[in-house]
């Protein structure tokens, strides 16, 4: 389920009951070192180190340390990993009809046909053991953090110049929210740029079926992050 509150897109249950409201001193938080926090466009580099430095400074203990699961993206989206698998099974009964199709999406359908059962099921595995390697980190911290997306939003002329490049945008725009969609997390982005400036954003996120704890600690950085704002 998504609902969205002001800046915020939440990945959520529906909450049961109100969700408790916890100070950020003493909130624990793992910062992935690897491909979470490579090559950001400066602004969001700059943004983001600033949000860490408030959080810190009201008392939320933030740990930098590697987690390779979130480092393996080529083996996760190869050949466009589940969705170009279930794309291109649902659609292949039209495959003599792409021409039909908008020339992006066909492109993107088409690349599951590389995939093949054994791979399929290699990917579970995969996903199987990279789900159970976040789960043991997020058990004693309260969710982990990342900017949203390494990127400002693009120029439309820049994602349309062809279709190499609308891919190639496309991919650095969703490349760390890739990794919480193939995790089956859930997430919190909040906005964490100075006034004024382009919108960069900030995600709690953790494994599946820890929403309520992820909320919680979201709604207690955003107290944070709005104050200094």
């Amino acid at each position: 389920m998504r609902i969205m509150l002001s800046e915020r897109w939440f990945m959520a249950q529906e909450p049961a009951a109100p969700l408790p409201e916890i100070p950020a001193r003493g909130l624990r938080f793992v910062l992935p070192r690897g491909a979470l926090l490579e090559d950001l466009e400066p602004e969001v580099g700059r943004a983001f180190e600033a949000a860490l430095a408030r959080l810190s400074a009201a008392g939320a203990f933030i740990e930098e340390r590697p987690v390779p699961a979130f480092d393996r993206q080529a083996d996760y989206f190869k050949a466009g990993g589940y969705a170009g698998a279930e794309a291109y099974a649902i659609h292949r009964r039209w495959e003599d009809r792409l021409a039909e199709y908008d020339p992006r999406v066909a492109r993107r359908v088409m690349l599951g046909r590389e995939i093949g059962a054994a791979d399929y099921v290699d990917l579970g595995m995969l996903r199987a053991e990279y789900i159970g390697a976040v789960e043991t980190i997020a058990a004693a911290c309260d969710g982990f953090l990342m900017p949203t997306s390494p990127v400002v939003a693009p120029a439309i002329a820049e994602a349309d110049a062809s279709d190499d490049a609308y891919f190639r945008v496309n991919a650095r725009i969703l490349r760390n929210a890739g990794v919480v969609n193939f995790l089956d997390g859930c997430a919190v982005t909040l906005p964490c740029h100075a006034p004024g400036r382009a919108p960069v954003g900030l995600s709690v996120f953790g494994p599946a079926m820890s929403d309520r704890r992820v909320l919680a600690a979201a709604a207690s950085l955003e107290r944070v992050l709005g104050a200094g704002a």
